[in-house]
């Protein structure tokens, strides 16, 4: 699977923000001239310190804008995360949408782990989707996502081959960041395509650096991971090419391995 994460800056401006993933998109394009699927960061939109001004119309602009992008350059899209209002529901959700290379939209992911303030501005997913490219599965993990061990192994254990993870990680978390994705992919044997946001926020600094993990061939015992980054405190893009079938054999091994844990009985010793 060609995969690639597209990590622009973000702007006061919505129109510059458009125009710069167009851009980058270009300079991918020009580059790499066959894509399977591209991922957007969780945030690549403006900012307001009033929240209800951050929330659209479900499937409202900028639903529109990477629906017509994937349509005008054949490529499958990821949205990243937009905050949208829906009919009957009190909150609104962080959701990230699946548009095929036509520019249909194949399905949604709704942010199931909501981090820090989101918890009283918005309402949790309460089911993960596994979706489908060509003849192979992934899942989307909204940033917070992929911090928990079982989501990421809910969908390896339900037939994803691939995990993306739109995210939104600050300089103080790139560290911790790194080692849960590393962790994700080595405790499920699967590839990962975190698209982190790049620009400042609120006085926080978000570098980017995005990553692509997967697997180098014909390591078995111990595993061997390949990592290629995205630009840090940059804009930019990152692209790799990822072979699924050799980490299939890895999760097969790996997954024969696991102890069922209400198999065995815990015991409190005392001193």
């Amino acid at each position: 699977m060609k995969v690639a994460c597209i990590q622009p800056k973000f702007h006061k401006d919505i129109e510059k923000c458009y125009s710069e993933i167009e851009y980058l998109l270009k300079n991918l394009l020009d580059e790499f001239n066959n894509c399977d699927i591209i991922c957007l960061p969780e945030r690549w939109t403006p900012f307001f310190n009033d929240i209800p001004l951050n929330i659209q119309e479900e499937r409202g602009e900028n639903y529109e804008f990477i629906k017509d992008l994937a349509n005008k350059y054949e490529i499958s899209f990821l949205s990243g995360a937009i905050w949208e209002k829906r009919n009957n529901q009190k909150k609104p959700f962080i959701t990230c949408y699946y548009f095929n290379k036509k520019g249909e939209e194949i399905g949604r992911q709704d942010k199931i782990h909501l981090y820090s303030y989101e918890q009283g501005q918005f309402e949790p997913g309460r089911v993960l989707n596994i979706f489908k490219l060509g003849e192979s599965k992934f899942a989307i993990l909204i940033c917070f996502d992929i911090a928990f061990f079982e989501t990421p192994r809910l969908a390896t254990e339900n037939g994803a081959e691939i995990l993306f993870s739109p995210t939104q990680i600050r300089a103080e978390g790139i560290k911790n960041w790194e080692i849960y994705l590393k962790a994700r992919a080595l405790e499920n044997r699967i590839p990962v395509v975190a698209c982190n946001t790049y620009g400042s926020l609120l006085k926080r600094k978000f570098p980017g650096q995005s990553k692509i993990i997967s697997f180098v061939k014909n390591y078995i015992s111990p595993s061997k991971l390949r990592v290629v980054e995205g630009p840090i405190d940059s804009n930019g893009f990152v692209y790799d090419e990822i072979n699924l079938d050799f980490p299939k054999k890895l999760r097969k091994l790996r997954f024969k391995e696991i102890i069922d844990k209400n198999s065995l009985k815990v015991r409190k010793v005392k001193m």
